[in-house]
C-alpha cells in the first residue's frame, strides 16, 4: 500500500523542516522485528533538493550494510540502517513523465533476445 502524508505535514521538506519539497525519495530498507528477523520496509521522505543531496549520500553508504545480520542489541527503534535501495522522483510531473517511471518500475529490466 502507497504511504500516504497529510497536506501539513508536505508543506516543508522532512529534513530541513523549512524548503518546500520537490522530490520525494522512497527508501527499501530492511529492519528488525520484535523477534529478531529483518523484514522489508518502504520508507518515504519529500525533500529539498538541498537536503536531497544529504540523504542520497547516507542511502549510498548505507547499501553496503544490506547484509549485516540482526545485532544482539539492535531493537526496531535502534538499528543499522540495511538499504535495500532507493529511487528519487519529482514531485511534480506530467502525465507521461509519470507513465515512463511506472513502465521502468514495473518491469525487470531485461530484454528477451530472440534467436
Amino acid at each position: 500500500m502507497a504511504i500516504k502524508i497529510k497536506r501539513e505535514d508536505a508543506e516543508t521538506c522532512f529534513l530541513c523542516q523549512i524548503n518546500p519539497p520537490q522530490f520525494r525519495l522512497i527508501s527499501l530498507e530492511k529492519l528488525p522485528t520484535e523477534g529478531g528477523t529483518l523484514e522489508p520496509e518502504c520508507l518515504v521522505e519529500l525533500l529539498c533538493p538541498g537536503c536531497l543531496q544529504l540523504e542520497i549520500d547516507d542511502h549510498c553508504e548505507a547499501l553496503a550494510q544490506s547484509g549485516i545480520p540482526v545485532g544482539a542489541d539492535e531493537t526496531p527503534d535502534i538499528c543499522v540502517c540495511r538499504q535495500i535501495g532507493f529511487t528519487v522522483v519529482p514531485l511534480m510531473s506530467c502525465e507521461r513523465e509519470s507513465q515512463l517511471l511506472i513502465d521502468e518500475l514495473t518491469t525487470n529490466g531485461f530484454e528477451t533476445a530472440g534467436n
